[in-house]
């Protein structure tokens, strides 16, 4: 009689608006994980715990007591941007497995710092999880794209903006996430490099991208000002095979979440969620003929959730690959912080030969 395949003990910290879905899942929809270990650091997260997940799941006030002491393999973090870097690098270092959420770090040194380190540790599986990529709309692209379906691929062009906030969440969170272009922008940055592939047809594969340019506005939420962050932002990437991508991002929609994408090709170009509406229902009364509105983002997350922590778990367990390198992570990072910067000072980033941003004063 054979045994019964290997499970990862896995450890969770974050347990926000992002990582209560995240614990959720691991909690019920994963075969091959074995939830044992959550930690916040915020004030009655245990009774949330206890409230919500498995008792098996251990609870920890502590990320450093969790690491060492929680009977973990593999550790996914959940947190604030601007803790992920010495988690990440804490993690690494007790021979922890890692995923983390977008970005790795709000600036390009210290993303270089992690990579560093994940270099030390070939052993050990780390993942950042761009989600689209995880999205079967967006497979389905890709899939059309190396079947050559749309042909040379040339553009791509994305809008993805959330809803206001009555209580402005983001405004105060700005500080530390890193701006609209890096906490919000980096996924279509991502999904942009997937579809284009900047090292083909390129002498110097280090420099994929020539030069950005992006400006953005207060529309709404003035007091992002402060931050030097935009409640809506408009960034232009020229990559160096000539290939080019351009984005919207905002947080000012009243009816709910948009996220849309043409990759545009030479015999034909894919519209991914051309509407936004949450179903096909249509519903018609006094106002006419209307549809509902995907709420925000975390909506769509359920799906795209399952899909990478498996991956993740396959990738340990196994060594199967997995769709989204170190690299990947890397590039998506450099792009952002040099759009951000150029919202900032108000003139194009460009990039050297070592393909790095050139982050000058404005002039």
């Amino acid at each position: 009689m054979s045994s019964p395949p290997r499970r990862l003990k896995f450890g969770l910290i974050g347990l926000g608006r992002l990582g209560s879905i995240r614990a959720r899942i691991l909690a019920t929809q994963q075969p091959r994980i074995d939830f044992v270990a959550a930690c916040d650091t915020k004030p009655g997260s245990d009774k949330w715990v206890a409230e919500n997940l498995p008792s098996s799941v251990n609870f920890f006030a502590d990320p450093t007591d969790m690491l060492t002491n929680g009977g973990i393999e593999a550790v996914l973090i959940s947190t604030a941007t601007a803790t992920h870097a010495p988690l990440i690098i804490q993690a690494l270092d007790l021979g922890l497995h890692v995923m983390c959420e977008k970005p790795i770090a709000t600036d390009v040194a210290t993303t270089e710092q992690v990579l560093a380190k994940a270099a030390t540790k070939p052993n050990q599986v780390f993942l950042i999880p761009f989600t689209k990529r995880y999205d079967a709309s967006y497979v389905h692209t890709k899939q059309m794209l190396d079947a050559g379906t749309l042909g040379d691929v040339h553009a791509v062009e994305t809008h993805n903006a959330d809803q206001q906030e009555p209580n402005g969440f983001f405004v105060a969170f700005s500080a530390l996430s890193g701006g609209i272009f890096v906490d919000v922008g980096i996924h279509d940055v991502d999904i942009a490099r997937f579809y284009l592939q900047p090292k083909v047809g390129i002498a110097n594969p280090k420099k994929q991208v020539k030069r950005v340019f992006a400006v953005g506005q207060q529309a709404v939420y003035g007091a992002l000002a402060n931050t030097g962050d935009a409640d809506n932002g408009w960034g232009l990437v020229e990559f160096a095979n000539g290939k080019v991508f351009n984005m919207h991002v905002g947080r000012t929609l009243k009816n709910g979440y948009e996220s849309t994408t043409r990759v545009y090709g030479t015999k034909a170009h894919s519209l991914i969620n051309g509407n936004s509406t949450i179903n096909r229902v249509e519903i018609r009364d006094q106002y006419g003929v209307r549809t509902a509105t995907t709420p925000d983002s975390f909506t769509l997350f359920n799906a795209t959730f399952l899909t990478d922590i498996a991956e993740f778990a396959a990738a340990v367990l196994d060594g199967a690959p997995l769709t989204c390198s170190v690299e990947d992570a890397y590039e998506a990072a450099k792009i952002v912080t040099a759009l951000q910067h150029s919202f900032r000072i108000g003139q194009p980033v460009y990039f050297d030969d070592e393909g790095r941003p050139i982050f000058e004063e404005a002039k």
